[in-house]
């Protein structure tokens, strides 16, 4: 149904209820506490006492307005003796009562206890100011009980100015579908740099690795080569010297010494193709000692 308004009635063709002023100040106005003052409808503790203070302020709920023009005092249940509860103190639009009002949804008892939900249906709709933990055998509050809600948009919220309730749906969408789109791409991209930079890092990686390994096999060979060698030419000496040791090493080679040394020739050298004894004797005629060399026939 299409309405429209606000006009002029002629002989009573033009007549409005309650509900379509409240429709038409709630395209404008939103749910909430005002701003103003800052401790607009807030809830304190009243002392030594049960007792709770609401301070002046102004709400709205669907179009429809509350003003408190003072302090309000409310006196909350006695504390249970065994298990604690929690309290809620809200501003109330009750379309069957026709009225609002700040009034206190008391809580279920418990050891663990939760606020009571608030009600937003046809009957009536609701804004939570403050959460009072009523602790088991409690006779006073303390302000350090009391959970200020007001700023909780999602319980209450603040009246901040006039259309409230701009709908941003269809380009929130839009943006979102870009976004993502390009979060899309992005990501893409991102992932393709990544695996042609992981692979050009683990090929570099092989080749490091392949050319240390041939490298290393390669002085390996080289070392292996020169020990072979070394150890060629210990066997070839050994050959030349084992068949001249007898078990007993030492007297043999002592043995060898000794004929060295009382020998006139113990020199052995390789002349012309022959074998020669050479060394040094006593020359009487000359009474000196004379070099003399002399063939070995076998």
């Amino acid at each position: 149904m299409m309405k429209f308004g606000i006009f002029n009635s002629i002989y009573g063709d033009r007549r409005y209820k309650a509900e379509d002023f409240a429709q038409y100040f709630a395209t404008f106005i939103g749910n909430g506490i005002f701003v103003n003052p800052s401790d607009c409808l807030q809830i304190f503790a009243a002392g030594d006492s049960m007792r709770i203070i609401v301070r002046p302020g102004k709400a709205w709920i669907n179009g429809r307005y509350l003003v408190n023009d003072e302090d309000y005092i409310y006196e909350l249940n006695k504390a249970d003796t065994t298990l604690n509860r929690i309290d809620r103190i809200v501003v109330r639009c009750d379309y069957i009562e026709r009225k609002m009002s700040v009034s206190v949804k008391s809580g279920t008892l418990s050891a663990s206890p939760v606020a009571p939900p608030l009600k937003r249906d046809a009957d009536a709709y609701e804004l939570a100011l403050a959460d009072i933990y009523v602790a088991k055998g409690a006779l006073t509050l303390t302000q350090g009980a009391i959970t200020d809600q007001r700023l909780n948009r999602a319980l209450c919220g603040l009246m901040h100015g006039v259309v409230d309730q701009v709908d941003t749906t269809t380009i929130f969408n839009q943006y979102q579908s870009w976004f993502d789109n390009y979060s899309v791409t992005k990501a893409g991209e991102f992932l393709t740099w990544q695996t042609n930079v992981t692979t050009a890092l683990e090929q570099w990686i092989d080749a490091q690795e392949n050319d240390f390994t041939a490298w290393r096999q390669a002085e390996e060979q080289l070392y292996y080569t020169w020990l072979e060698g070394r150890k060629n030419g210990f066997d070839t000496w050994f050959e030349t010297i084992k068949n001249k040791l007898s078990e007993d090493a030492a007297g043999n080679l002592f043995n060898m010494i000794e004929d060295h040394k009382d020998a006139s020739l113990p020199h052995k050298i390789l002349f012309n193709g022959k074998v020669y004894m050479h060394g040094w004797v006593y020359n009487p005629v000359l009474n000196c000692m004379s070099s003399v060399m002399r063939e070995v026939v076998e």
